[in-house]
């Protein structure tokens, strides 16, 4: 351990490394795509707090520390979802911070419940854990990972952030709520089955209604929103779950996921700037007119989705090993998940890519580009190489 209520483990230092990652892809994306549009002072120090809040959640062992970087990390995604200053993006900045805050508010009340019955935040010392406090924190947890049914301000909030800090939302803000869950609840022997089953099944109707909804939707970024939802509500399932399967699935999705939203937010962005449309029926053809978008986009896709040799494959198996092995039910639930996920990228896939171009398309950043090449290439490399990240998060119990 080290001073100022940090600490280092596998588990961190993986998060971290990620974290830090995403943000450098998001730096070199935003270069190239947020010229000109003002306010870049405030851009680029909101996408910096956003990185250190991500940062500082998986670091820290105090409670206290935890919840003071998760409200940076609303402030921060307040400020980038209100970013252009329009009606629209002003109304779901808003909704954004009023549902994240109003659930923060309820969780500071359940870890003062914690500090009350404890006398510490630190992590490790907690051993009492209160019913109605656990249920508290549960409440901003799910909320800040969107989680049916506080997941209501997603969409808008999507539908207005510049593509690059919609990447660090899906790579990094939407995690927060899944790590706390982890480092406080998953990682002790002080609730019921009961409690576990119950996120479990949150869980799981997050990742069947997020992804029948994401099969519906026909907006870009509203797409890429119910996706969210859904491949979040699966690494939650796995840490309900647990096992070592579920928490290792858990994390390494946290790492597919995270790559290849980030990656396939950034191409939606290209594709807005290039057609000036957000509707999926009106675009198609885009393989024709950019095979390094097209092919790096379906390698991101197929790590989502949890295609061999991606690293979502490994990440998805075994979220679903860790189900299966604690329940039928579960197990066929994760798998019906798994289905829709396939179904709606498919969809999603084919209809931007295959076809005739229906409009003018301009070029296409290479920068941007380049970003989303690298990201799918990751995303390939790491599935080849699975045993490497595997063997880093199990190795001594996860603890340097």
């Amino acid at each position: 351990m080290i001073g100022l209520d940090f600490f280092v483990d596998r588990f961190g230092i993986f998060l971290s490394a990620l974290f830090v990652f995403i943000g450098l892809m998001s730096f070199i994306y935003s270069l190239a795509t947020i010229r000109g549009k003002g306010h870049k002072l405030e851009y680029y120090l909101m996408l910096l707090l956003i990185v250190g809040s991500g940062v500082g959640v998986a670091l820290s062992y105090n409670l206290l520390l935890i919840f003071i970087f998760w409200e940076i990390s609303t402030f921060a995604i307040w400020r980038t979802v209100g970013y252009y200053r329009k009606g629209d993006s002003s109304k779901a900045a808003n909704i954004t911070f009023l549902v994240n805050f109003g659930a923060a508010a309820i969780m500071l009340i359940g870890l003062v419940m914690l500090w009350l019955d404890n006398g510490t935040f630190n992590l490790f010392q907690i051993k009492i854990y209160n019913d109605l406090a656990s249920t508290f924190i549960l409440v901003g947890i799910l909320a800040k990972s969107v989680i049916i049914p506080i997941h209501v301000w997603l969409v808008p909030a999507y539908k207005s952030v510049p593509a690059a800090i919609g990447g660090c939302l899906a790579g990094i803000a939407e995690n927060l709520g899944v790590i706390l869950f982890l480092r406080l609840f998953s990682t002790g022997q002080y609730f019921s089955t009961g409690f576990f089953s119950t996120v479990a099944w949150l869980a799981l109707a997050s990742c069947i209604i997020g992804g029948g909804a994401a099969l519906l939707s026909n907006d870009l970024r509203e797409l890429l929103a119910f996706s969210t939802i859904s491949q979040i509500g699966f690494i939650l399932l796995g840490f309900a779950v647990g096992g070592i399967y579920g928490i290792i699935g858990g994390m390494l999705y946290i790492l597919a996921h995270g790559l290849a939203k980030a990656g396939l937010f950034y191409g939606v962005g290209l594709i807005e700037d290039a057609t000036g449309k957000s509707d999926l029926n009106a675009i198609g053809g885009m393989l024709k007119g950019s095979p390094v978008l097209g092919v790096s986009m379906a390698f991101l896709i197929g790590s989502i989705v949890g295609f061999f040799p991606m690293v979502g494959f490994w990440s998805k198996l075994g979220v679903i090993i860790g189900a299966v092995s604690n329940s039928a039910y579960f197990g066929i639930g994760a798998i019906i998940a798994a289905v829709f996920t396939l179904l709606y990228n498919i969809r999603f896939y084919s209809k931007l890519f295959f076809g005739q171009s229906k409009g003018k398309v301009k070029p296409l950043c290479y920068t941007g580009l380049t970003v989303i090449f690298i990201l799918a290439l990751i995303s390939l490399l790491l599935g080849i190489f699975i045993y490497q990240p595997v063997d880093y998060l199990t190795a001594n119990g996860g603890l340097l």
